[in-house]
C-alpha cells in the first residue's frame, strides 16, 4: 500500500506548505478542510466538527494507506474576549482545536502503530502566553498540548505525539486577528512584534512545515510527548523587558 500522511486544516497557508513538504518528502498526502486544498494529492472536503465521521474516515483511510502521520493543523480562533464567545463558537473551537485529532487518530491508530508512525499537532504560542480578544483559541491550543502529553503515553510506544507550536505565522489567519485593531494600529502591532522577534522577522507557513516533517522522520525517533516552539524567539523575551 502508499505511505500516506493525512493533514487537517490543508487549504490553509500552513496546511498548504505541510502538504507541499510531505509530497517532497515522499508521502502521498490526504488534505482534510471545509474546502478543497490544490496542495494536496487526495483533497477532502470535511467538516471537522463531525466526531463520528472523523472516526469513520480514519478507520477507511488506515485500511487503504500505510499511514505515517496524522498532522493536525486545523483549527478554527473566534475574534472574542472572555464572555463574549458564543455557545457554538465555543463547541466549534474545541471540537475542531483538540477534539478532531482524537477522531481521526481512534480510527487510524492501528495503521500508525504498524508504520511506525506518528501524530504531529500544530498548536500554538497561545497555549501559553497569549494576548487579549482571542479566548476560546488560547484555551484550545492550551488544551490540545494537553491530549498531546496524554496521547503520547497512550499511545506509545508504538505511535509517537509531539507538538509544533508557532508564533506569528504570515497567513490569513494572523491577518484576520491583527485586523480586529484597525488597520493602522495592525501595522504598528506587526512592527513591534518584528521588533521584539530574536530573529526580526515574522514567520513563514514553510518555516512550520520544516519541523513537523522533522518529528515525523527516524531522525525523531526518541522523541514523544514533546513540545517544539518554532516562533523566532518572541517567548524568550521577558514581557516586562
Amino acid at each position: 500500500m502508499t505511505r500516506a500522511v493525512i493533514v487537517t486544516g490543508a487549504a490553509g497557508g500552513i496546511g498548504s506548505a505541510l502538504c507541499e513538504r510531505m509530497r517532497k518528502d515522499g508521502y502521498y498526502v490526504i488534505g482534510i478542510d471545509r474546502v478543497s486544498s490544490p496542495a494536496a494529492d487526495k483533497s477532502l472536503q470535511l467538516d471537522l466538527c463531525e466526531f463520528e465521521q472523523l472516526v469513520v474516515l480514519g478507520r477507511e483511510l488506515a485500511g487503504s494507506y500505510e499511514l505515517k502521520a496524522v498532522v493536525h493543523n486545523a483549527a478554527v480562533q473566534p475574534i472574542a474576549g472572555v464572555g463574549q464567545s458564543t455557545l457554538a463558537e465555543w463547541t466549534d473551537a474545541f471540537r475542531v482545536n483538540v477534539i478532531a485529532v482524537d477522531a481521526l487518530v481512534s480510527g487510524a491508530r492501528h495503521s500508525l502503530a504498524t508504520n511506525d508512525g506518528s501524530v504531529v499537532v500544530v498548536g500554538s504560542v497561545h497555549g501559553r502566553a497569549t494576548t487579549g480578544g482571542i479566548t476560546a483559541y488560547a484555551t484550545t491550543k492550551a488544551a490540545l498540548e494537553g491530549w498531546a502529553r496524554s496521547a503520547a503515553l497512550d499511545l506509545g510506544p508504538d505511535v509517537r505525539v509531539n507538538v509544533v507550536a508557532p508564533g506569528a505565522i504570515d497567513t490569513a489567519k494572523l491577518r484576520e486577528g491583527f485586523a480586529r485593531w484597525g488597520a493602522a494600529a495592525a501595522e504598528e502591532r506587526k512592527a513591534m512584534l518584528r521588533q521584539r522577534t530574536a530573529l526580526g522577522r515574522i514567520g513563514d507557513p514553510g518555516d512550520v512545515a520544516g519541523p513537523v516533517s522533522f518529528l515525523i522522520s527516524d531522525d525523531a525517533r526518541f522523541i514523544t510527548g514533546a513540545v517544539l516552539v518554532v516562533d523566532g524567539g518572541a517567548t524568550a523575551r521577558l514581557g516586562s523587558e
